[in-house]
C-alpha cells in the first residue's frame, strides 16, 4: 500500500524486531485484500438495482418493468445511476475497512481513500461515441 523506497534499508541493518513488524504489516495487508474481493456494494435508483464486485465490476443489475416505462435514454440514466450507487457503496466500505485494518491515521487508510477516489470519485456517464457522432436511439431522434 506504501511506496517504498528499495534502498530504504541499504545502509542500514534492520534493527531486532523488524522484521517481524515489516511481516505482520505485509500479512495484514493480505488480509486485508482478501476482504475487500469478498466485499459487495449495492446500489438503487428509481426501479433499477444494482450489485458491484469487491473490484467495483457490475455483477447483478435488476430493472423493473416500471423503470423502463420512461424510454431507453432514461433508462440509461437510471442504470449508470443504480452501479453509481453500487459502486459508492463498495468505496465506502473499502475505506471503512483501510480504516478498521490499518488504523485511521494511517498511510495505508490514506492511500486506500486516495485510491477509491482516484477509481470511483468520477461520476459514471454515457461515454461519447469515439468521433463525437451522435448516438440513435429507437425512436429515431439523435441524442448526444
Amino acid at each position: 500500500m506504501t511506496n517504498l523506497d528499495p534502498h530504504l534499508f541499504e545502509d542500514t541493518p534492520l534493527a531486532s524486531g523488524d522484521l517481524a513488524r515489516l511481516m505482520e504489516q505485509a500479512q495484514a495487508a493480505f488480509r486485508w485484500r482478501a476482504e475487500v474481493d469478498r466485499l459487495t456494494g449495492s446500489g438503487e435508483a428509481d426501479g433499477v438495482s444494482a450489485s458491484v464486485t469487491g473490484g467495483g465490476a457490475v455483477s447483478q443489475l435488476d430493472v423493473s418493468d416500471a423503470a423502463c416505462a420512461d424510454g431507453g435514454e432514461e433508462l440509461s440514466r437510471r442504470v449508470i445511476a443504480a452501479v453509481r450507487a453500487a459502486q459508492d457503496d463498495l468505496a465506502e466500505q473499502i475505506r471503512r475497512s483501510a480504516t478498521l485494518t490499518f488504523g485511521e491515521d494511517s498511510a495505508q487508510a490514506r492511500t486506500v481513500t486516495e485510491g477509491s477516489l482516484q477509481r470511483f470519485g468520477r461520476s459514471a456517464s454515457v461515454i461519447e461515441t469515439d468521433f463525437g457522432d451522435s448516438v440513435q436511439w429507437g425512436d429515431g431522434r439523435d441524442r448526444r
